[in-house]
C-alpha cells in the first residue's frame, strides 16, 4: 500500500506548493519532492505533518475520568497555559504517567481547513501527527535544534519540544533568554547542536557559541521525512469515514456477541412476563376458589377486596378491629411518626374507611417523607395541600 507524506506548513493552501514524500508498500521512501498538489503522486493514502508553530506541547496534571468528559477537563486544566480560547482548540493526549499527562494542542479551525482542503483534492487523510512530536530527542544534557526555512523546532529546553519562529541568522530572542535561565541554575547543556534542512538560513556556528556561551555544533542536515510515529490528530470529529468503518469492521464480532446477549436477555424476559402472567391468572382462579368456598352465596366482583370486607364484618361480629377501622389506621400512622406522634395532628376525620389527618405545622414539613412511609406500611396515601393527608387501607390484588 503507498502512501504519500505532506508537510503542511502555516502558510498551505494559500501557497499551495508543500514537501511530499511518497512511501512504497515496503515502507521506504519512493520519492520525494516539493510542488502543487496537481504534481502530486498518486498514492493509496494520505498523510501529513503539520510543520512548525501550529502545534504545541503541553504538560499538565490531569485526573483520569469517562472519555465523553476528557475534553471538558483539558480544557479547564490547559486554560492558564493557551492563548487562544480554549473552546477553539483541539486537543490530543499523547501519554501519561499517573494524573499527568502530555497533551498535543492545535487549533480546530486550522486542522478543519486542512482535512477539508485535503478532501476536496480527493486525498482524504488517514493520519495527523506533530511536528513538535515527529522530531529525534538528540542526546540527553544538549539542546538539539532542527531548523526549516522559518521555523526551527528544540529539544531539551523544556520538557517538551517547542517550535518558533526564525528571525534571521542570530540566535532567537527565546533561545538567548532560555539560556540566561539555565546559567543562573547553573542547569547550561553541553552543547547545542544544530540540524537544518536543505535551503535554511546559514547560521553563524561561532557567533552563536559567542552569545550563548555555549558549545555550538552543526550536526546533520534535518529531514522532517526522517521522522515516524507520533499520535494521530485525527480523532473524533475529524476521524475519517474510513477509519470509522475499519473501527466498525474490527468491533464487528464484539458487536454481534453483545447483540446476541441482548437477544437472549430479550427472549427471557419475555419468558419471565409470560410465566408470572400465568402465575398471576392462577392466583386469581385459586382467590375466587377459595371465594366461593367461604361466601357460596355473594357475586364474584373483587374477590380480594369482597373477602377483606367480608372478614373486616366478622372480625367485628365477634367484638374486634378491622383493618380498616379508625384505630387500626391511626395506630400505623403512630408507628411511622414514632417520637413525633405527640402533638403532631391538629385535626381528624374518619368515614366508611377513610381517615383524613389535619398534621400540625411541626410535622407538615414532614410530609413527603411520611406519605412514604406509610405507603410502606399498605395504605393508599393521599396529599391534600401542604398538611393534609387522605389514608385508606390497601387492597392486595
Amino acid at each position: 500500500m503507498t502512501l504519500l507524506r505532506l508537510y503542511i506548513t502555516e502558510s498551505w493552501p494559500q501557497e499551495p506548493v508543500c514537501e511530499w514524500e511518497l512511501v512504497g508498500p515496503d515502507g521506504r521512501t519512493a520519492s520525494a519532492g516539493e510542488s502543487e498538489p496537481r504534481h502530486w503522486p498518486a498514492a493509496e493514502q494520505t498523510e501529513f505533518v503539520l510543520a512548525g508553530t501550529q502545534t504545541v506541547w503541553l504538560t499538565t496534571r490531569l485526573p483520569r475520568a469517562p472519555k465523553r468528559e476528557q475534553d471538558r477537563l483539558i480544557r479547564f486544566a490547559l486554560e492558564d497555559q493557551l492563548v487562544q480560547e480554549p473552546d477553539s482548540q483541539h486537543y490530543t493526549i499523547t501519554d501519561r504517567d499517573g494524573e499527568s499527562a502530555r497533551v498535543l494542542v492545535c487549533a480546530r479551525d486550522r486542522l478543519r481547513q486542512i482535512v477539508s482542503q485535503l478532501e476536496a483534492l480527493g486525498r482524504p487523510p488517514r493520519r495527523a501527527v506533530a511536528e513538535v512530536q515527529t522530531t529525534a530527542l538528540g542526546v540527553e544534557g544538549d539542546w538539539t535544534l532542527h531548523c526549516g526555512l522559518t521555523q526551527a523546532v528544540v529539544v531539551g529546553v523544556a520538557p517538551t519540544p517547542f517550535a518558533f519562529d526564525l528571525d534571521g541568522v542570530s540566535p532567537p530572542p527565546l533561545l538567548l533568554t532560555a539560556a540566561q535561565q539555565a546559567r543562573d541554575a547553573n542547569r547550561l547543556p553541553a552543547r547545542c547542536v544544530l540540524h537544518c534542512a536543505p535551503g535554511a538560513p546559514q547560521f553563524d556556528i561561532a557567533a552563536w557559541q559567542e552569545t550563548l556561551s555555549i558549545p555550538v555544533e552543526e550536526g546533520a542536515p534535518y529531514q522532517w521525512s526522517a521522522a515516524t510515529g507520533g499520535t494521530n490528530l485525527l480523532h473524533g470529529e475529524f476521524m475519517s469515514d474510513k477509519e470509522r468503518m475499519a473501527w466498525l469492521r474490527r468491533a464487528r464480532p464484539v458487536l454481534w456477541v453483545m447483540a446476541a446477549a441482548i437477544a437472549a436477555e430479550l427472549v427471557l424476559s419475555a419468558g419471565q412476563v409470560l410465566w408470572q402472567r400465568g402465575q398471576l391468572k392462577e392466583a386469581r382462579d385459586r382467590m375466587q376458589t377459595v371465594f366461593r368456598t367461604a361466601f357460596p352465596n355473594q357475586p364474584i366482583v373483587d374477590p380480594a377486596a369482597q373477602m377483606r370486607s367480608q372478614l373486616n364484618q366478622l372480625k367485628r361480629a365477634h367484638g374486634q378491629l378491622g383493618d380498616d377501622d379508625a384505630i387500626a389506621l391511626l395506630a400505623l400512622v403512630g408507628e411511622v411518626l414514632g417520637g413525633d406522634a405527640r402533638d403532631a395532628l391538629d385535626g381528624m376525620k374518619y368515614e366508611n374507611g377513610r381517615l383524613e389527618l389535619t398534621l400540625s405545622p411541626r410535622v407538615g414539613a414532614q410530609i413527603s417523607s411520611i406519605t412514604q412511609r406509610l405507603n410502606a406500611r399498605g395504605l393508599t396515601v393521599a396529599q391534600q395541600g401542604d398538611n393534609r393527608l387522605a389514608i385508606r387501607k390497601e387492597v392486595s390484588q
